[in-house]
């Protein structure tokens, strides 16, 4: 589902919060979104790079505001949640998708980086999806919620991949995390359909970012493994968060979007 398939203002005058919109996956979701018309409330710790994604929506049919908070913070989450019916009326759709912890591999485990990185994938998550829901219910319109999760949250890393880039690999703890996300999702549609909120999530695959894009044969070690011989995009995540937030979506709830290429289905 690519997001053009959508007329130009599906989303006119909807209300949507992205967290780590300054990120790489965050920002094409949340610049995907505004071409749709959406009023886009981008948020993040640092207020540079939530700017940035701003400013490449100046020729877009919506908006992106950027509203530096922190997830992990109850105030923060509200005040995003503000800012988003003072902008477009009431909250609409919420995407989670920040991500944080510090990167510690087996054999080698540190306890604080473990929780750390359980925390802020998996708790954090949680309870702004509560926030967010509240605020919907609030409202009366129902809504509906994305979480990004990961395809590391449905298979292994496979060491060989990178045995020749090992700055590269995945944690344990980010792979158990994106798999509680995965099912706390379809617990969350069970428990707010009631109130007319839809919950899904999608599971991206390889997408590497610009930074991981300068290792040339790490992309070619991931490309191999990927039926579609190739990574991803960023900007081809935003389509199928399009769709889940969407009226196209109506009938699916509880749902984890796969978006890896096929790398999961070997």
């Amino acid at each position: 589902m690519n997001a053009k398939l959508l007329a130009r203002d599906a989303m006119a005058g909807w209300g949507i919060g992205v967290s780590g919109g300054g990120s790489h996956l965050g920002r094409a979701i949340a610049l995907g979104l505004a071409s749709l018309g959406a009023t886009v409330v981008v948020f993040g710790r640092r207020r540079e790079p939530l700017e940035e994604t701003a400013a490449l929506a100046a020729d877009l049919s919506g908006t992106i505001v950027p509203e530096p908070a922190d997830q992990h913070l109850d105030a923060d989450l509200a005040r995003v949640l503000d800012r988003i019916e003072k902008e477009a009326g009431r909250v609409h759709g919420w995407v989670n998708n920040a991500v944080g912890g510090r990167r510690t591999l087996l054999r080698s485990l540190e306890r604080s980086a473990v929780e750390e990185t359980v925390e802020s994938t998996l708790s954090d998550l949680i309870l702004a999806t509560e926030a967010a829901a509240a605020r919907m219910i609030d409202a009366g319109q129902g809504g509906a919620i994305v979480n990004v999760a990961s395809m590391y949250g449905l298979v292994s890393p496979n060491p060989e991949t990178y045995k020749n880039h090992p700055q590269f690999h995945n944690p344990p703890a980010y792979g158990a995390a994106k798999a509680g996300v995965i099912e706390f999702t379809r617990y969350a549609a069970c428990h707010y359909a009631p109130d007319g909120i839809r919950v899904n999530c999608v599971s991206p695959g390889p997408f590497p970012s610009q930074v991981v894009q300068r290792e040339a044969g790490f992309v070619a070690e991931l490309a191999r493994r990927v039926p579609l011989g190739r990574v991803g995009d960023a900007a081809e995540l935003a389509g199928p968060v399009a769709f889940l937030l969407s009226p196209l979506s109506s009938f699916v709830t509880g749902h984890d979007l796969v978006v890896d290429g096929g790398w999961t289905t070997w």
